[in-house]
């Protein structure tokens, strides 16, 4: 068995180009596909105001936990 590493992309619309192997045309190979891992971004550490000023106030409202809790065993028991 014969085997060829090479780059490549998948385009768009799904093809994959492979570089000419003349001698190849006509004939059944395998194909096994490793996909390379992309890069990661780092974010900038957020500050403790852009902290607060995103979070601040994000569970105004929301009811105690145990309240919650006990409302809903009462009304699944009764």
């Amino acid at each position: 068995m014969e085997a060829y590493k090479f780059e490549t992309t998948v385009l768009k619309d799904g093809m994959i180009k492979v570089p000419q192997f003349e001698e190849y045309f006509d004939r059944k190979i395998e194909l096994f596909i490793v996909l390379k891992p992309q890069k990661v971004e780092k974010r900038q550490k957020q500050t403790i105001d852009e902290f607060l000023e995103k979070w601040t106030g994000f569970a105004k409202g929301i009811e105690d936990p145990d309240t919650v809790k006990y409302n809903y065993l009462m009304e699944k028991y009764k």
